[in-house]
């Protein structure tokens, strides 16, 4: 096999004759694609679900800072060390995952209405996916050992739920007092809760606008 060489902007090194190996190098930067799209998504929406969505996943990020300073654990021997921190345990890239995918299933499964079953398991199916592919690029390029990787991505899905959990009692029953807020009007944060299918609503509203102008 030819000696690995850094993959483009990420840091992870790939063999450059592999395709698969190029392929998992984009996908263990998963969470990067998914934190700047949540933001984005969070910018544009103003949406009260992915607000919280979103602040949940940075309180995930910062328990992950203070495991890995506790516990202290080092990387496989051999592991890149480029831009990271020594330790090892537990893996962020697979916690962030497992919250990822813990909240976006029950997200889905429990607020989720109009949408055909086909798109929502084909929505869980994916985001699974995505969670364990990650999950196992962060062992194919040797970032973390086994051992890592399955606590950072229990410790993610126990987040998770947790978080959902917490949102369901102290978020999710008070939308529209929240919305109704001075603070929620000037930032134009919304709560589309009530929508059955929030896609085909807002396609719907955009048409509505082109008839009349």
């Amino acid at each position: 096999m030819a000696p690995r060489e850094p993959f483009g902007m990420f840091y992870v090194a790939v063999d450059p004759s592999s395709k698969y190996e190029k392929l998992m190098g984009i996908i263990t930067m998963g969470p990067y694609f998914l934190m700047c799209a949540m933001v984005v998504l969070t910018a544009r929406c103003r949406e009260l679900l992915t607000i919280v969505w979103l602040a949940g996943q940075l309180v995930n990020e910062v328990s992950n800072y203070v495991f890995k300073r506790l516990l202290k654990q080092p990387r496989p021997p051999g592991a890149p060390r480029v831009g990271m921190h020594e330790s090892g345990m537990p893996s962020n890239h697979a916690q962030f995952m497992g919250f990822f995918v813990a909240y976006a299933v029950l997200v889905v499964v429990y607020r989720l209405r109009g949408y055909h079953p086909l798109e929502k398991s084909l929505a869980l199916v994916g985001t699974a996916s995505l969670g364990l592919l990650v999950c196992h690029s962060r062992l194919l390029f040797g970032f973390h050992t086994f051992e890592q990787v399955a606590v950072g991505f229990a410790i993610g899905l126990v987040s998770g739920c947790l978080w959902y959990a917490l949102c369901s009692v102290a978020v999710f029953p008070y939308t529209r007092s929240i919305t109704s807020t001075r603070l929620a009007r000037l930032l134009l944060i919304r709560d589309a809760s009530h929508v059955d299918n929030v896609i085909a609503f807002e396609r719907a509203a955009y048409s509505g606008g082109w008839k009349e102008s």
